[in-house]
């Protein structure tokens, strides 16, 4: 079955997204212009896996993936490996999220990879959440 999206245009199955397009027009680039600030499971009501955005210029944003099951999360590195002195004032964003469909009754499949994080999930619905400010 294919997932529900809200606040970012629905995406096709199969395939590998690190761009969000919005409904209103223009793109949000999780790659080059948005680093991964952090990852947030939430469990009460429903599990909710939240991944958040930022860019010291343009803000931040969640997007939230609900009613999340079978999640793997790989952390690939220590976050200090490598690091001399500060770390960088805009982390890296995601290499990209892949997103597909098994069959009508099973809900859709995640990947989300960046260069120090893969996580996988199966979920139904995908929310772009804006911050304010």
């Amino acid at each position: 079955m294919k997932a529900r999206f809200a606040g970012v245009k629905p995406w096709g199955a199969p395939g590998d997204y690190s761009d969000l397009e919005l409904p209103e027009g223009g793109f949000l680039d999780l790659h080059n212009d948005f680093g991964l600030l952090g990852v947030t499971l939430v469990g009460h009501p429903k599990v909710a896996l939240r991944l958040e955005f930022g860019n010291s210029r343009r803000g931040r944003f969640a997007l939230e993936f609900h009613d999340v099951g079978e999640l793997v999360m790989q952390q690939t590195v220590v976050s200090s490996d490598g690091w001399y002195g500060e770390p960088e004032a805009d982390p890296d964003g995601i290499d990209s999220i892949t997103y597909y469909e098994y069959g009508a009754e099973l809900p859709p499949v995640f990947e989300v990879q960046s260069s120090s994080l893969r996580l996988k999930f199966r979920a139904w619905e995908v929310i772009l959440r804006p911050f304010a400010g």
